[in-house]
Order: structure tokens, then C-alpha cells, then sequence
């Protein structure tokens, strides 16, 4: 189990190799099967459509989530910002980094601070399943839901992810 600092180090290691580097996969999504078939005439008044949801008390425009993605870092502030005011703006679901390293260094908080940027979505705290292993209890998991005023907690499970980072 890596400590606070090489949490913080591993995390500021994803975004740069984003940044840096072509990393998509050359394994296809399967999307590439199927082709939408134009219509010209729908017989149908797109007014009509309605693709939102309520769920856990927030009404959302599409059953749409943009998913975890950082925390723990300065430069995860900027990011997280931004993926909140889009979601606020569409009116679509946001799950917020794992925050584990907000909750074994406090003064990370502000880089899982969102809610002042997206106040009407549905949002999700974030903690690896794997902690519950590791001493973390419904103490931890609250935490995490208190210090973005979520709505819910993901317990993510990365197995894979976990074995193979340095």
C-alpha cells in the first residue's frame, strides 16, 4: 500500500501521461458495429422527447455520468472545477476522483471541492473498495461523502489497476 506522498505523486503521474502522450487504446469499443440510419422524416416532434430522470432527489437531463476521474492534487482542482461546471451546465451525474488522499491528508480537500461549481447535480463520492480491506470504515466513507456534500459513494473496484502501478 503506497503512502500519502507516493499516492499524490502516482496521481500527478496520470495526468501528465494524458497530457503527454497518445494513450488510447488500439482495442475497438464495438460501437463501430452499428450504424444509425438517417431519417429525414421522423415521424416524431422532438419536443416530445424527454431523456431525464430523477434519481436519489436530483432531476438529471440524460441518464448520463461523467465518471471519476482525479483528486488528491493541486492540478486536479482546475480539472475537477471544470468537469462540475459541465455537468452543472448538461445537467448530467458527476463522480468525483477517489478520495483517499483527501481523507489521509486534509489539506487535499479543496482539490475534491466541486459542489459550489455544481450545486443542482447528482454526485458521487469515490472511495477504492479495496480500503475496506486496509482499516477503512463507514468513519472513512462518510468522510468522503461530507467533504463534497455527495449525494452518494461509489466503491470503486480497480484490481487490475492496483497491481500493475507503480
Amino acid at each position: 500500500m503506497p503512502d500519502s506522498s507516493h499516492l499524490s505523486s502516482r496521481k500527478s503521474d496520470h495526468i501528465k501521461i494524458n497530457l503527454d502522450r497518445d494513450v488510447r487504446s488500439s482495442i475497438a469499443t464495438g460501437l463501430e458495429e452499428y450504424h444509425l440510419i438517417p431519417q429525414a422524416l421522423p415521424e416524431i416532434d422532438l419536443d416530445e422527447v424527454d431523456c431525464s430522470l430523477n434519481l436519489l432527489g436530483k432531476c438529471m437531463n440524460s441518464p448520463v455520468l461523467i465518471s471519476s476521474m482525479t483528486g488528491g492534487l493541486k492540478e486536479a482542482e482546475k480539472i475537477n472545477h471544470n468537469l462540475a461546471e459541465a455537468a452543472q451546465h448538461c445537467r448530467v451525474a458527476l463522480g468525483i476522483g477517489s478520495q483517499r488522499a483527501g481523507i489521509e491528508q486534509p489539506e487535499l480537500f479543496a482539490s475534491f471541492q466541486v459542489r459550489d461549481a455544481a450545486p443542482d447535480i447528482l454526485l458521487f463520492g469515490n472511495l477504492g473498495a479495496v480500503q475496506l480491506n486496509y482499516g477503512y470504515t463507514v468513519d472513512e466513507c462518510r468522510k468522503a461523502v461530507d467533504m463534497i456534500k455527495a449525494d452518494a459513494l461509489f466503491l470503486h473496484l480497480n484490481a487490475l489497476q492496483e497491481a500493475v502501478q507503480p
